[in-house]
């Protein structure tokens, strides 16, 4: 019986042993992540762990990195992600200093996360956005800056600065597997003076911008009246122009007329018209007593 029993002991632990060696052979990678495999003796495992539960070597380590897009911030706000305040100071070409809060997305290169690994000696993905990614930022960001004017960053070349600053810090990146999906600044902060003189430059921009629109605004009404007056006059000179057509017709209807009128008389016709209208009578005209008109005939 005691021998039974120890074998029933040994049968427990073995069975246990096996339960603890699954369990730890069992690795689960949450969606969007992928683990790199690496022992001592074998180095690093080219093929890489997917999402979903794997069962690997109990003896090998397994470090994650993301291969979904996640966001990033070096701001002053708290409330944007920053456990404290990261907001960073950049150069501009006019010799300024400017505090400024950055916002960005990054993911790793799923085909590269083998080689990310021995890059940067086995540290996982979180700590190299820590410790490196972030403090590389940094840097880049101030190569751009350094091409634009305090006015340029802060006005009208905003959108420009943040194209330019995303085109760079993601081909810096792209050698490390590490890619960037988008950069924006989210604040830039100028001391007090230098606003004041940037904000007085704004203004006088906008009065110009305004006193041009309304430069144009009245060249256009002038030019819409001159249309209109030219209309008119179109108008009266098409009215004079017919009016003087219809006289011309009418003109020329009554000398066809008259000409016709003229070309048709003749002595006979004459004659034949006077008598047509005597009504029987003699001219009674008298001068002393003698008749004037002798009819003896």
């Amino acid at each position: 019986m005691i021998v039974n029993g120890k074998k029933f002991s040994a049968v427990v632990v073995v069975v246990i042993m096996v339960i603890l060696m699954m369990f730890k052979s069992c690795h689960k990678i949450s969606a969007g992540y992928v683990g790199v495999v690496y022992s001592p003796n074998g180095g690093v495992q080219e093929k890489v762990l997917t999402q979903g539960y794997n069962f690997i070597n109990p003896f090998k380590n397994v470090t994650e990195y993301t291969i979904g897009t996640e966001q990033a911030y070096l701001s002053a706000d708290e409330r944007e992600g920053s456990e404290d305040n990261d907001s960073f100071m950049v150069p501009t070409s006019d010799g300024k200093m400017v505090n400024v809060d950055l916002e960005y997305s990054y993911r790793y290169d799923e085909n590269k996360v083998a080689k990310i690994f021995t890059r940067f000696k086995g540290k996982s993905g979180d700590i190299i956005q820590n410790t490196y990614t972030r403090v590389k930022i940094k840097a880049y960001v101030s190569e751009v800056t350094s091409k634009f004017s305090v006015l340029d960053i802060y006005g009208s070349k905003r959108a420009e600065l943040n194209l330019e600053t995303y085109q760079h810090i993601k081909d810096k990146f792209a050698k490390d597997g590490i890619i960037i999906e988008s950069v924006n600044f989210s604040r830039i902060g100028l001391d007090p003076a230098t606003a004041t003189v940037i904000q007085q430059r704004v203004n006088t921009q906008q009065e110009l911008e305004r006193q041009k629109i309304e430069k144009q605004k009245a060249q256009i009404e002038a030019e819409r009246n001159a249309i209109q007056e030219e209309g008119k006059a179109k108008v009266k000179l098409i009215q004079a122009t017919a009016e003087a057509e219809k006289i011309l017709t009418v003109a020329k209807a009554q000398a066809k007329a008259n000409d016709l009128k003229k070309k048709s008389l003749s002595s006979e016709l004459i004659k034949y018209e006077q008598t047509l209208r005597w009504d029987g009578q003699l001219p009674k005209v008298t001068s002393g007593g003698s008749p004037l008109i002798d009819i003896r005939d």
